[in-house]
């Protein structure tokens, strides 16, 4: 799907896309959203609250992509950090 506007059903379907891509990596965590402030994407994860993380970004940027795209390019060059915090791990 393309992200074609700062709506929150493009944020919503940008959450699936980001979810997606972790899951491909085989990270997963117990809390997961997304939600945007003043143009400001926050991709919010944890498996503890008290430990809660988040990858910003400007959501002006990424209007006319693909959202899995989108996904790809935040999350790929982040994720051995991104499996540091992850202890609930995928088990198929």
């Amino acid at each position: 799907m393309k992200f074609t506007s700062i709506s929150q059903s493009n944020i919503d379907e940008l959450c699936i896309a980001f979810e997606s891509c972790l899951t491909k990596h085989d990270i997963a965590f117990k809390y997961v959203d997304m939600t945007e402030d003043n143009g400001i994407i926050s991709f919010i994860f944890c498996d503890d609250p008290e430990n809660a993380r988040s990858v910003d970004m400007e959501s002006e940027r990424f209007i006319g992509l693909d959202t899995d795209y989108i996904a790809k390019e935040i999350l790929e060059p982040i994720l051995p950090k991104l499996k540091e915090f992850a202890q609930y791990k995928i088990i198929d």
